[in-house]
């Protein structure tokens, strides 16, 4: 199979895995020979904005991935809370992680905010915009939001494959309110 790219990268938290998140997945996986998912604030997890671990959020993206696995990797990563040096600091992170894989040649965003810290490092950047009006507007606040006050609309927004996943995360136990 001919790809457009060889290496696409996205850093997403994926707090959780929602629908947006998925589509920038696999439009990485129909244009690129092989596909880096970075998970970002690894050392944030438990709280109301990262409620999720690294782990639980990589399995998340195995759940509704698995068939891809050989050419998709999921790292994490811990923030350095220095937007100047973001981009150099991931890249350095790949390099000295997986130098087999070669320098990504595209990196892949959500929106165009979250595709300016990447402007200056790569030739090729592709924005999957969460503001397409053919595409329902999604966010992992908007998610987390409506799960924290029991609407089940959340649903719609996350792979069926996780929803057990998220109930058993994220909804409260009994007397935890």
């Amino acid at each position: 199979m001919s790809y457009l790219y060889q290496h696409g990268l996205a850093v997403m938290r994926a707090q959780p895995l929602h629908i947006g998140h998925e589509r920038v997945i696999k439009t990485m996986l129909e244009k690129c020979a092989r596909v880096t998912i970075i998970l970002g604030s690894i050392q944030e997890q438990g709280t109301v904005r990262n409620p999720f671990t690294y782990m639980q959020r990589k399995q998340m993206i195995l759940n509704c991935f698995s068939e891809n696995t050989p050419r998709l990797k999921v790292m994490g990563l811990f923030d350095i809370n220095n937007p100047v040096q973001w981009a150099e600091f991931v890249l350095d992170f790949l390099n000295e992680n997986m130098p087999e894989r070669g320098r990504p040649d595209v990196y892949f965003a959500g929106s165009p905010y979250d595709a300016q810290w990447f402007k200056d490092s790569f030739a090729h950047i592709e924005c999957i915009d969460r503001t397409n009006p053919e595409f329902p507007y999604v966010s992992g606040s908007m998610v987390r939001d409506m799960i924290t006050i029991g609407d089940s609309r959340w649903k719609n927004f996350i792979n069926p494959l996780n929803h057990h996943f998220i109930e058993e995360f994220m909804t409260p136990k009994k007397g935890e309110f």
